[in-house]
């Protein structure tokens, strides 16, 4: 097969379920999905429908009742734990709602540390860094930490941290969901310029269908599947 051909991401036949007290809540049921390489896909849907619980299944994070997801190929639930923890730092960036970076790192540590945790050379992470952050205008902050940046300033040093490996696909949970209207369209277009520079594939949850508007495609989760939007 083709190397072009194969899907970055696929997901088979996916559920979930939860169990609250007596009822069983089944959140994915035989959820399909396919992502094609630099594709950038939108999903939207209702509060509590099951949007992070797929992500978290789609990135590895947790594990599907039955189905499989594939990354490249690879059936990731079937790895081991380092293995799946490796294909992750190599191919998939993350940017959550809230940034996660860590309080006690400088902007640029922060980015640098995917790629030390891969084994980069230290000085190489650190000019992949330092580049990545000037590429998110924040060639200023580099020894700034987490509390001495604007929100918008935080969340772009955390898609910075999601790119700096130039991983095939990046998931992002409500990226913009912590920001004001002027931020959120800042974060969202540096996410859409870097994945027409890197050609990586983008899959966003968000609430805001003005900025799934501007995606490939768009796809609401309902009743645990996937779907195209009604109108």
């Amino acid at each position: 097969m083709n190397e072009t051909n194969i899907a970055v991401l696929e997901a088979r036949d996916v559920s979930r379920s939860f169990q609250q007290g007596a009822t069983r809540l089944d959140v994915l049921r035989g959820l399909q999905l396919r992502v094609a390489p630099a594709e950038r896909l939108a999903i939207i849907g209702a509060s509590g429908s099951g949007k992070t619980t797929l992500l978290q299944i789609l990135g590895g994070l947790d594990r599907p009742d039955i189905g499989q997801v594939y990354i490249e190929g690879r059936d990731i639930h079937q790895l081991s734990e380092s293995e799946r923890g490796l294909l992750r730092n190599r191919t998939m960036g993350f940017v959550y709602q809230f940034h996660h970076l860590l309080p006690e790192f400088t902007a640029l540590e922060n980015v640098a540390m995917p790629l030390l945790v891969a084994r980069c050379p230290v000085r190489e992470a650190r000019e992949r860094a330092a580049a990545m952050l000037e590429r998110v205008g924040l060639a200023a902050r580099l020894e700034h930490r987490p509390h001495q940046l604007s929100g918008g300033e935080r969340q772009r040093a955390a898609v910075a941290r999601a790119l700096v490996t130039a991983p095939r696909l990046v998931l992002a949970d409500e990226p913009t969901g912590n920001l004001d209207g002027r931020n959120a369209e800042q974060v969202f277009a540096l996410l859409l310029q870097l994945n027409r520079e890197l050609g990586t594939s983008l899959v966003v949850v968000t609430h805001d269908v003005r900025l799934a508007a501007r995606m490939d495609r768009v796809l609401e989760l309902v009743d645990g599947n996937l779907q195209i939007p009604a109108g």
